[in-house]
Order: C-alpha cells, then sequence, then structure tokens
C-alpha cells in the first residue's frame, strides 16, 4: 500500500509503483484462481484459402495470470491464421506453433528513440494497429510512457517433440524473440503446469527481448506433423502429397500445403480453476472430468487408429526373364529396347508380367522420346514397361507408376538440348530373375504405411495376412510375410509365381 503525504508532492515513481502493485495482485489473484492456458479455442483444419495454414477461433488465454484475447493475427476478425513454412521435399516434419507474451514500451509518433511506436489491435503483433495517440495535443509533449501487453504466435520447423514432447523446451530449435526483430539466444524454460519463461530479469534481457523486465512468456499451441512436396509414389516416397492448387488427388485426399485434422496435435494446457476455498472441489473436480475424458477419448483412439489398423495393398510381382536393355537410338532422342543391346528385329525379350511369361519384340522406332534439358540442373527420368489393354507399351516419364515394370534410369545432364542422347546417363535398375522357376534373386514385395498412429514399440507388433485375389492364381501366391515391421510402416514379401496380389493386412498391438 502506498500512503501519500498532506502537503508533498505528488511524485510520478509513486503512481507508478501504485500502478505496478495493482497490477501484480491482480495478476496473482487470476494465478491463484485459473492454472495457465487456452480458455477457449476453436481450431480449423483443411484451410484451403491460404497455404500451411492452421486457424484459430475466439481463442482467450491466460499467460501468467494475463488474460489475452488471441483475435486478429493475419485476419481481421476474432479469428487468428497460423501460418507454417512450406513442407519439405522428402521425409515427413513435426512443426510447433506456441505464443508469445511479453510487455513492450511504446513511444509516441515521432519519438527519436527506438521504442516501437506501434500501438497493437489485441496486442498481436500480426493484428494489425490503431492510431498512436499517446502524445497529449494540449501539452504538446510525451506527458507518460505507455507499456502494452503484446503476444505473437509463432511456428518453428522440425522440432524434437520425441525428446521435447511440449516442443517449447527444444532449446536448439526455439528461441525467444518477444519485441526483437529476429531471435534471440535466450530459451524457454519450463516453470509448471504449461508455462514457459525465456529470460533472466537483468538489464541485458530487457535491451535483448525488447521487454521492460527482461521475461517472455510461452504457452505450447500445436504440433503438426508435414508430408513432403515431392510427388507421392506409394513405394519411393509413401509420405508425398501434392500441392491443393495442382489438381491433382491422392488416395489419401491429403494436400503437402493443406493442413488436415489428422496432422494436428493440440498440445496447450487448458486453463482451469484450482486453489482456495469452494475452487478446490470445483477444480478437482472438472480437472477429474477433463483427465477421465482425455483417458477414455485417447483408450479409443489408441483402438481405433493403433492397437488395430487394416487396410488392403497390392503386391506386384513382375520381372525381367532375359533382355529388356534400354539404350539409345542412334541419331534421336528416341529409346530402343532390345534383348542383347543391340536391335535385332528377330529378338525378343521375355519378362513375367499378371502371373505369365510374356515376350517383348525388340523395338527401335515409335519409342518413347527422352526430353531435352536446358535448365541448370539434371533432370531425372525413368524408363518402363506399361501395361495397355492386354499388351505392354514402353514409357519414359519423372516417376514409375503402380504396376510398371521398372526398367532403368536416365539422367539428362543440365544443358542438354541436342538432337541425339550421347550426353544422357542410362543406370539399369531392372529386377532380373532368370531362374524364377527355382529361386528369386530378390522377392517381390508390398510396402505398407500405417494410416494411423505410428508404433512407438516396434517391431514388437503382429500382422495378419489374407490374400483376396492373385493373377495367375491363388494357388501359386506362396508364403507371405510382414518384415522390417517400423514405427510407420512394413513389408510384405511373397516368394510365389503370382502377380497382382491383393492382400488384406491387420495389425494388433494390444500393448500399444
Amino acid at each position: 500500500m502506498i500512503a501519500f503525504q498532506q502537503a508533498k508532492p505528488l511524485l510520478d515513481s509513486e503512481l507508478n509503483l501504485s500502478q505496478q502493485v495493482q497490477n501484480t495482485l491482480r495478476a496473482e489473484a487470476v494465478r491463484k484462481l485459473l492454472s495457465p492456458g487456452l480458455l477457449s479455442a476453436t481450431t480449423i483444419t483443411g484451410v484451403t484459402d491460404k497455404k500451411n495454414t492452421l486457424r484459430l477461433s475466439g481463442a482467450t488465454a491466460n499467460v501468467n495470470g494475463w488474460l489475452i484475447n488471441l483475435y486478429g493475427a493475419n485476419r481481421s476478425d476474432n479469428q487468428s491464421d497460423i501460418t507454417f513454412a512450406e513442407a519439405p521435399y522428402s521425409g515427413t516434419r513435426e512443426d510447433l506453433a506456441y505464443v508469445e507474451a511479453w510487455f513492450e514500451e511504446v513511444a509516441p509518433s515521432g519519438s527519436p528513440e527506438d521504442d516501437d511506436e506501434s500501438v497493437y489491435k489485441y496486442g498481436g503483433l500480426a493484428s494489425g494497429t490503431m492510431p498512436n495517440d499517446l502524445q497529449d495535443p494540449t501539452a504538446g509533449d510525451e506527458t507518460s510512457r505507455r507499456i502494452q501487453l503484446r503476444w505473437n504466435i509463432r511456428t518453428v520447423s522440425d522440432v524434437d517433440f520425441t525428446t521435447y514432447s511440449k516442443g517449447v523446451d527444444n532449446g536448439t530449435r526455439v528461441k525467444a524473440k518477444g519485441g526483437a526483430s529476429s531471435d534471440t539466444g535466450y530459451t524457454f524454460g519450463s516453470v509448471g503446469d504449461g508455462l514457459y519463461r525465456a529470460g533472466d530479469g537483468s538489464s541485458s534481457a530487457c535491451t535483448a527481448l525488447k521487454c521492460v523486465d527482461g521475461y517472455v512468456y510461452a504457452i505450447p499451441l500445436f504440433r503438426v506433423h508435414r508430408r513432403n512436396q515431392t510427388a507421392y509414389n506409394k513405394t519411393d516416397n509413401p509420405y508425398g502429397a501434392p500441392a491443393y492448387s495442382s489438381g491433382t488427388v491422392i488416395a489419401s485426399g491429403l494436400y503437402h500445403d493443406v493442413i488436415a485434422a489428422e496432422d494436428v496435435t493440440a498440445i496447450y494446457p487448458v486453463s482451469m480453476p484450482y486453489g482456495g476455498g469452494n475452487w478446490d472441489a470445483v477444480g478437482q473436480a472438472i480437472n477429474d472430468a477433463e483427465t477421465l475424458g482425455q483417458v477414455n477419448w485417447t483408450e479409443l483412439q489408441k483402438w481405433k487408429k493403433q492397437r488395430i489398423q487394416q487396410g488392403v495393398v497390392t503386391l506386384y510381382n513382375r520381372f525381367i526373364v532375359s533382355g529388356c536393355i534400354v539404350g539409345a537410338v542412334p541419331g534421336t532422342r528416341n529409346i530402343q529396347i532390345t534383348a542383347t543391346g543391340t536391335y535385332d528385329k528377330t529378338h525378343f525379350s521375355r519378362f513375367w508380367a499378371g502371373g505369365q511369361l510374356r515376350a517383348f519384340d525388340d523395338i527401335q522406332s515409335s519409342v518413347a522420346a527422352v526430353p531435352t534439358n536446358s535448365g541448370t540442373a539434371s533432370q531425372t527420368y525413368y524408363a518402363f514397361l506399361l501395361q495397355d489393354g492386354d499388351s505392354y507399351k514402353a514409357k519414359v516419364d519423372t516417376s514409375v507408376p503402380d504396376g510398371a515394370i521398372r526398367l532403368y534410369r536416365i539422367t539428362v545432364p543440365a544443358g542438354d538440348t541436342a538432337a541425339d542422347l550421347s550426353k544422357v546417363a542410362f543406370a539399369d535398375e531392372r529386377r532380373v530373375e532368370p531362374n524364377y522357376t527355382a529361386a528369386y534373386n530378390s522377392l517381390p514385395f508390398a510396402m505398407v504405411t500405417l494410416p494411423g498412429y505410428t508404433m512407438p514399440d516396434a517391431p514388437a507388433y503382429g500382422v495378419e495376412l489374407e490374400v483376396e485375389s492373385a493373377s495367375g492364381g491363388l494357388d501359386t501366391v506362396g508364403q507371405l510375410h510382414a518384415i522390417e515391421k517400423g514405427n510407420n510402416g512394413f513389408k510384405i514379401v511373397s516368394n510365389g509365381t503370382a502377380d497382382n496380389v491383393v492382400i488384406r493386412w491387420t495389425l494388433v498391438n494390444p500393448d500399444a
């Protein structure tokens, strides 16, 4: 308490201290009643009007006793758009979204000082600004200094959630920024109940973080799984997905630049009442109900998406028995496919497809052409055989479709616009099985990517396999085995001669 004295001048320091005491006590009261976290929020996924965006609606957060409306970030309403970095070009990635909050001094318009002159709507750095009318027009001078509670929703790519379950304390990836123009060297540490803090209260922290007390607080919001933006291929790139605007649709219906519901895991703490008198019973009841509901929901989701998973996959068993050597037709950019490497119209190659032995005559005319490359980087293409009705035709493309018979990888160097293929490199990628009736050099296989949750205890799970159909007859399927069981999927191999083997698989892991 501050008691002002009669006949004594009123000092600005005393008024400032009085307000500081009130603000501290008000925040302390909130901290005693409510745990840190979000009091309300609706998450909107599948946003397509902006790329790589997750939308948050009607969100209010309790950050260290300060109630903050997370409105208007990159918008003009009570929603906020959280935009993540572009998807990677290979593999997968886990991204983090979190909110920072801090107090920052605001300078009046035209101030010679380097303090920020912006007055942010709702306090959000991405929520737009309001007029700066801090300078009194009558006095014609700055009569007071203003301090604004500010916040910013930030995203960080490639966060280690395995070691840091909430992501914010992954100090090698997540750095506090506050009001600074770029990340600082300060990292976040937990202060309990889902609240994190960076800074040490020193003057150097105040300067670096552009905050008045040397601290920036944070609450984690979301963990977001990202696919890659290289073309999807069930075998070579099962985690790829097209862009929403490309018009390409894959079986999963997912895109690399649209955040789907299944990509998002909410990791924010829920602000709940606790402490003091009757609040104890209410808070405990709410907490118990929330915990029980979360446990039940988690268990249900595990049974639906992890402990029992099922799907259908096709195992293609197609290979070269002899020949199918790819080379260049002299003087052109066409390829030729021959039995020996030299064209002879009386020769033919042999290959296995559809559960039977087939012939492919040497061809040199009307064959697929390899494109030129006027760019500054090499381009990769593939030569393969693709079924066309009852026959197979040679094709060249940037990827090998499911069910095609892979032959050669073709590398076109940068700047190759020649009329022939003298600069082009051919790499043999055939699966050659000359003794297939006795034994395979390499077993045919199909890769399965788990559609649900990953398996943390791989390879300790069971897989049941049931054949639904096969070209060549069910009696030629042979034995099926699930091998190379990983967190994200497994491989099915066969030792039979059947092709187009449609397999229904069922994964069972009751202990997951």
